[in-house]
């Protein structure tokens, strides 16, 4: 089955409807069935048993190269943490996941002709906050799955009912879950536009959000664009997160005059590394379709690409992925990437937003960070005059706390958004 009709299937059949209109309907009708900009249709993931088959058939035929330095992961992950992945991977029940990922309330919302998914999870409490979770790369909304119990259902999590949020969480257009754009420059404020479509037309005026990586910029994004409606705006965040952020902007963060003299070679040591650590941006950001052939065509290479950023980026204390995060639920996102495209069109994703390079401006909404690997680099880097009132920093977790520490971060939620709620 071809990638286009894989990812008409994911997303919702649109396509497939569209093509079996009775051929008595001229195009034109047709045409007109189609979701109107931001029409919410409802959705449900369903993947033809032939992809699961085919997904399968190919990871137990991958071709596994000779290997140099097999007991370091200086040149890329490991073969024998791939493969101990890929081994899950090829035993992991797809219908079970898919019928627990079909347990929540999912829709898909339209907006300049692309098609975005997102988990809409309601709380049983009608005075819920409505908040937004936007991920980052590589990931996608399945990124939050851990958190929907704790936020929806306080008080059968060790909370109060008046810490209670409805979800939205979406996924950025190319991440698997949706589909990617077929056309250039959609870029992180077009996700915005998207999202802010969605939350009117579930009715939500007022909302919290919260983002972390490339979701940390959507959600901001989301914020100055809605003018006011935001209640507050919370991001997680890491040590090495900030440094690749100014190494990428431009800014000499060792010049920060708050540094002491062994903190700015810490610094200055960090940024030296970026590049060594930055292959996957490089080619993304250049030749996002040459990677992409690949990362379609081989779920053992989409697996590496991915299992390497969680390897590399989760809590340093945790010596394997399978110790620092649910490993189940990192296959579930990265078969639905496989499943959806979500490779290639993460890559694009990549592409556009370094090509585009602006970061959403300032307001006055309530900010709150939570630092997940605390170091006090980061307040010095991200927030050296201290404006911002909530900030509080976890020893545990890395660059996915959604999955790593999802009890820290809910409990954090509920704390910046308690006094916001009015």
């Amino acid at each position: 089955m071809s990638t286009m009709t894989r990812r008409a299937l994911l997303s919702g059949g649109a396509a497939v409807a569209i093509l079996s209109v009775s051929s008595a309907k001229s195009a034109a009708a047709s045409a007109m069935e189609t979701p109107k900009m931001n029409d919410v249709t409802p959705f449900k993931i369903a993947i033809p048993e032939a992809e699961v088959a085919d997904l399968k058939s190919r990871l137990a035929a991958a071709r596994w190269p000779i290997e140099v330095g097999p007991d370091t992961s200086e040149r890329g992950i490991s073969g024998a943490a791939l493969r101990r992945l890929a081994e899950r991977w090829q035993s992991l029940d797809w219908r079970a996941v898919e019928d627990g990922l079909n347990r929540y309330d999912q829709v898909l919302v339209e907006h300049e002709g692309v098609k975005m998914h997102a988990f809409h999870v309601r709380s049983k409490h009608p005075d819920a906050l409505p908040l937004v979770l936007c991920h980052g790369w590589p990931s996608s909304g399945i990124e939050y799955l851990k958190l929907i119990g704790p936020l929806t259902d306080p008080t059968g999590h060790g909370g109060k009912a008046e810490d209670a949020f409805h979800l939205v969480i979406p996924t950025i257009p190319g991440f698997g879950l949706s589909p990617a754009p077929t056309v250039p420059d959609w870029t992180s404020s077009k996700t915005a536009a998207a999202v802010a479509g969605l939350l009117d037309r579930l009715g939500y005026h007022r909302f919290g959000l919260h983002g972390t990586d490339m979701g940390s910029d959507v959600a901001s994004r989301i914020d100055v664009l809605t003018e006011g409606r935001a209640t507050g705006l919370h991001l997680g965040t890491d040590l090495d997160s900030v440094v690749a952020v100014a190494s990428f902007t431009g800014g000499n963060v060792a010049e920060n005059p708050l540094l002491n003299d062994q903190q700015r070679e810490r610094v200055t040591a960090m940024l030296a590394a970026v590049p060594n650590r930055s292959g996957y941006i490089a080619i993304q950001t250049t030749r996002p379709k040459t990677i992409g052939y690949a990362l379609n065509d081989s779920p053992i290479g989409q697996l590496a690409w991915i299992g390497e950023k969680f390897d590399e980026w989760t809590d340093a204390n945790k010596p394997t992925i399978e110790e620092a995060v649910d490993v189940d639920q990192l296959l579930t996102g990265v078969s639905l990437y496989w499943f959806g495209g979500g490779g290639s069109g993460s890559a694009n994703a990549l592409f556009e937003a370094f090509r585009s390079m602006d970061w959403a401006p300032p307001s006055e909404t309530p900010k709150g960070v939570a630092v997940f690997g605390a170091d006090p680099l980061v307040r010095i880097l991200f927030d050296p005059e201290h404006k911002i009132a909530h900030w509080i920093e976890f020893e545990s977790g890395g660059h996915f706390p959604a999955m790593e520490v999802p009890d820290l971060l809910a409990q954090d939620l509920r704390d910046f958004f308690r006094p916001l709620r009015g």
